[in-house]
């Protein structure tokens, strides 16, 4: 399915540029005189919604948002170019049990085939990553009766270990999305959903962001977040990205707006330590329809320093400074990866399907994807 205006209309951006036929503009509306927040035109099929100049060059002259497979892809989005594979897991409310279910899952870009690989019974897998060496490292959620961790998986083998699973002791809550540093240095966060939706037991510690070094020793690297959700390094790597969704409260279709719906940033020191935090950006819907604010989950980064974050109303960019550029529209998207042999297609999962959409970037902080194999 492809997504493109078919009227032949030549429209312009607000500074004379041309907009590609799936692409309007985005407005400022007022409650005063009921002036609508969003795109300029009525069209139907927008799948590109534009409030700067600089979007245009992310996408193109012709930009076409296209359905992959049908299938439930909740997190993940790791790409394994050695099989051209893209991994992701499953979420889905059991109707036996009323308990949330997840599956690791892959599926081949080429033949479009989706693999359901098997797992013990008590994992939850969620976010996952390659790391440098081309293994899947996966957040692990736990259960009532395992707490979290955080697994490698050697994808040329399928033997998997567990990296790290405590904190001094205490064990993790729902370990939920993870980065993989240059150094090779894991770093996770981990929330506390797994308890709110029933599958884990009561948190022990604070929500945090974890850093496992390469020995394995686990170290507390920030906190002060509700529900600490997607994170990433800028592509040089002298700060970090998180996520933070305490908005959304982890039961369907309940919002909390006293809570978190933003993207904070830190300095990343030479010793590997956080600094200097600060609001990076506070996430919105571009039409402001429901839930009225955004729920900023994955979170990816170019290597012109723009951030990509999954959200309620699709794909929000933003560039280096947090000025919001513009949004791919597609509804309840939770995560997303970049893949392809330039890392330039960014495919998009929303519960439903994967889609994706070729953009006019590249792709930063995914090292083995990056090198030749």
């Amino acid at each position: 399915m492809i997504f493109e205006d078919v009227d032949g209309a030549t429209r312009e951006f607000g500074d004379g540029r041309p907009l590609p036929l799936s692409a309007c503009e985005w407005h400022q509306g007022t409650l005063l005189t009921n002036t609508s927040t969003g795109p300029v035109e009525s069209i139907e099929d927008c799948r590109f919604v534009v409030r700067d100049p600089e979007f245009l060059d992310i996408l193109g002259s012709s930009p076409k948002l296209v359905e992959l497979v049908k299938t439930d892809a909740h997190e993940g989005g790791a790409w394994y170019p050695d099989k051209d594979e893209f991994y992701f897991s499953s979420n889905k409310l059991t109707s036996s049990t009323g308990q949330i279910k997840t599956d690791l899952k892959k599926v081949n870009l080429r033949t479009r085939n989706v693999t359901n690989l098997s797992a013990p019974e008590n994992n939850t897998p969620n976010g996952m990553v390659l790391d440098n060496d081309g293994n899947l490292v996966v957040c692990q959620q736990g259960s009532l009766n395992q707490g979290g961790f955080i697994q490698r998986i050697n994808l040329k083998t399928m033997k998997n270990t567990v990296v790290a699973d405590n904190w001094f002791g205490v064990p993790f809550n729902s370990p939920n999305d993870a980065v993989v540093k240059r150094d090779g240095s894991i770093w996770f966060t981990d929330p506390s959903y797994g308890s709110v939706q029933g599958f884990r037991s009561t948190p022990k510690v604070n929500n945090q962001v974890y850093r496992i070094s390469n020995i394995g020793v686990v170290d507390a690297v920030a906190d002060g977040f509700t529900q600490p959700n997607g994170l990433a390094f800028s592509h040089d790597e002298k700060h970090l990205y998180v996520t933070d969704t305490g908005f959304a409260v982890g039961v369907q279709g309940k919002y909390d707006a006293t809570k978190p719906h933003s993207i904070t940033v830190f300095d990343v020191g030479v010793d590997g330590f956080l600094t200097n935090r600060r609001l990076f950006a506070s996430v919105g819907v571009y039409d402001g329809s429901y839930p009225g604010l955004g729920v900023p989950d994955g979170i990816k980064v170019d290597t012109q320093e723009r951030v990509y974050v999954s959200t309620v109303d699709g794909v929000q960019v933003f560039n280096q400074l947090g000025k919001p550029l513009g949004l791919i529209r597609q509804p309840s998207v939770s995560n997303m990866g970049f893949a392809g042999r330039n890392l330039d297609t960014l495919y998009i999962l929303n519960d439903t399907t994967i889609s994706y959409v070729q953009l006019q970037v590249r792709a930063a902080g995914l090292k083995y994807a990056g090198s030749s194999h």
